[in-house]
């Protein structure tokens, strides 16, 4: 029986672009020759994968696509297939480099029909705390609701219609292996009830794999294991998608430093777990986004930031020590069966391009590359290099199981705050 293989990605999104105004992340004026070579640094790295973050505002400003926009991915596509990678390409994503970013035809009431069915069926349920959170709609700041994403038929016709485009034009693609779909929607607004999240997502699968998708990714964030109107991990494997835990040491689970890898971790088994106890038969999850935002020029210590709309104070971090963390990462969800790790970002921000959002805010989508703005490794390159070097010679150890957690998924549902809170303190 040949051993299970352990997959090595990153996130990517162009911040070379040919001018330095408006958005970043954005494909239709990526520089076309800085992408190639950072796609070749990828590889040359030892990263077998790249994820693609196609901005569903840039993608769908209105109604219509834009077409230079999904010219430029397929661009990047092309690049990643000269290199020997495979591309992951997330769309109707409800976040970017921190913040949360939707169309902004998807944020507040605008039109007279809104305003009706907001009499009728009431506000749209605020995604956490007190009032909204503020949300970066298309290229400002807006702390306004958001619209049913999950059941308003105008909006589920536009994903429709963003699938129809992007997944028929670019699935059958040599390098387009996969697609993720919908990340972090619950953040911005969770489903009215699980069964109303779940029929969403089933319906979104349906339509991409009719379209030719080959293969599905379903996101699960903190936020979702701790609400009960959210997706779960065994709905998405239900529909014969595959997990991807999202794992980043942002709110509303904020580990102290040095035990980012263990709340991840918990995370990876927790989704496992629940996936088994609901008698689901689970491929292996993937774990993603690992990483910590490093210092940079006079920036030290603790900085003032925004993350997913709320400010925070974050601790930034010295490039050896997310080095360690990466080394951590590495070796522990290898060992422990995960499908994959990705990581969070190639490459730092030119301070330039701070003034764009999300970077204006936002200090996740500064500092957290492992290759800095100029090009130079940072050390935790250095240690992908050569985990990379060591998994392609078979050199790395036979992976184990999954820590077992002895959980009832019903039981979990009924308090998933308090439960949660319980698996952390038993899993210190």
């Amino acid at each position: 029986m040949s051993r299970p293989t352990f997959s090595l990605g990153i996130r990517y999104w162009p911040r070379r672009r040919r001018g330095a105004t408006g958005m970043l992340g954005t494909w239709s004026d990526a520089d076309h020759g800085a992408l190639r070579a950072e796609l070749s640094h990828i590889a040359e790295l030892g990263f077998d994968t790249v994820c693609f973050e196609l901005r569903w505002a840039e993608a769908q400003p209105v109604a219509r696509i834009d077409t230079a926009a999904l010219r430029g991915l397929e661009r990047a596509l092309d690049e990643a297939h000269d290199q020997g990678l495979r591309a992951v390409v997330t769309t109707l994503a409800a976040s970017f480099g921190g913040a949360l970013h939707l169309p902004e035809w998807a944020v507040g009431y605008r039109l007279p029909g809104d305003l009706l069915r907001a009499r009728r069926f009431g506000p749209p349920v605020p995604s956490a705390g007190d009032g909204y959170p503020l949300i970066l709609a298309a290229d400002r700041y807006r702390a306004e609701p958001v619209r049913d994403l999950y059941a308003e038929p105008e909006i589920l016709a536009a994903q429709r219609s963003l699938l129809r485009e992007v997944v028929g034009n670019l699935a059958a693609h040599p390098a387009a292996t996969a697609w993720l779909l919908g990340s972090d929607v619950e953040r911005v607004r969770r489903a009215a009830t699980n069964r109303a999240a779940a029929n969403w997502w089933a319906d979104l699968v349906g339509y991409a794999r009719d379209l030719g998708a080959r293969t599905l990714l379903g996101a699960i964030g903190t936020e979702a294991l701790l609400r009960t109107n959210t997706l779960r991990p065994d709905q998405i494997v239900r529909q014969g998608a595959h997990v991807v835990v999202t794992a980043p040491p942002l709110p509303p689970l904020m580990p102290s430093r040095g035990s980012e890898v263990r709340m991840a971790r918990l995370l990876h088994a927790l989704a496992v777990a629940l996936i088994r106890g609901e008698a689901v038969q689970p491929h292996p999850v993937i774990v993603a986004d690992l990483g910590i935002p490093t210092v940079a020029g006079a920036a030290q210590g603790v900085v003032e930031s925004q993350i997913f709309g709320r400010p925070l104070s974050l601790l930034l971090a010295d490039e050896e020590t997310q080095a360690t963390l990466v080394e951590q990462a590495l070796a522990t969800f290898q060992r422990e069966g995960a499908a994959a790790l990705w990581l969070t970002r190639y490459a730092d921000l030119a301070p330039e391009f701070w003034r764009l959002p999300p970077a204006d805010r936002s200090w996740w989508a500064r500092t957290t590359g492992i290759v800095t703005a100029d090009g130079r490794e940072k050390p935790a390159a250095a240690a992908v290099r050569s985990f990379g070097a060591r998994l392609r010679a078979q050199q790395l150890p036979d992976p184990l199981s999954v820590p077992v957690l002895a959980l009832d998924p019903e039981r979990y549902w009924r308090d998933p705050v308090a439960s949660f809170r319980n698996l952390w303190m038993e899993w210190q």
